[in-house]
């Protein structure tokens, strides 16, 4: 099975974003699993592993979550 292994998700705060900056338009949205599935699956990826965008355990929690209900989350 081929795996990416480097996938970030997260709904987008300016706030608690604020690496992306306004030279990176194409990020300033929701990068969320419903996304990424149909890329996985139009390049036979079997799954994905979630890295974290910010240090936080509120989103260690909220990936493990998503992990959860999406089964390609590893």
């Amino acid at each position: 099975m081929d795996i990416d292994s480097h996938q970030h998700f997260w709904q987008y705060s300016p706030a608690e974003l604020g690496w992306i900056s306004a030279a990176m338009p194409g990020l300033q949205r929701d990068f969320l699993p419903t996304d990424l599935k149909p890329l996985l699956d139009a390049n036979s990826i079997g799954g994905t592993v979630a890295v974290q965008a910010r240090q936080s355990l509120a989103e260690t929690e909220w990936l493990l979550a998503l992990a959860d209900v999406h089964p390609f989350i590893l």
